[in-house]
């Protein structure tokens, strides 16, 4: 098990298929959280007035992630034949709306056509992302970044 996670969310080549993008994508989303709430709890106060960044250790933990966030979009694409590098701008968008945050840029109480167009761009590509890797199969068959995650494998004799 240990080595499948690694592999998940260290390794950039390779495909992986929605089951995986799945598993993956969700303890990535535990961790986030799991993060918030031990270095970062007050985000979750809900009666909090204004709206604040994120405190330093979060902006941390969380550009951490973009690593093995990264690793996961990579090898999705990789399987939706898609070329390797749009894994890694999505990843680059991640850290970019990370630092926002926590320079307070944009989110939460956007107002400008700048943080309005990086908002709506940012959640127009996240869905788009979304359909791409968490409910469209990947291509059948081998290609250009390996055998398909879907067929059977001999077993080592």
């Amino acid at each position: 098990m240990m080595p499948y996670l690694f592999d998940l969310f260290f390794r950039f080549d390779g495909r992986i298929g929605r089951k995986s993008w799945w598993v993956g994508t969700l303890i990535l989303v535990a961790a986030s959280i799991g993060g918030m709430l031990i270095l970062d709890p007050s985000v979750f106060d809900l009666d909090r007035a204004p709206p604040r960044t994120p405190n330093l250790a979060a902006t941390i933990w969380h550009l951490a992630l973009v690593i093995p966030g990264t690793a996961v979009m990579v090898k999705r694409f990789n399987d939706r034949n898609w070329p390797y590098w749009i894994g890694f701008a999505y990843g680059a968008l991640g850290a970019m709306i990370t630092l926002g945050q926590h320079f307070n840029m944009f989110l939460p109480g956007f107002s400008g056509v700048p943080e309005t167009i990086v908002v709506v761009f940012a959640g127009l590509a996240s869905l788009y992302a979304f359909v791409e890797t968490g409910l469209l199969r990947g291509n059948a068959g081998p290609n250009r970044y390996g055998p398909d995650p879907l067929e059977p494998r001999e077993l080592p004799r």
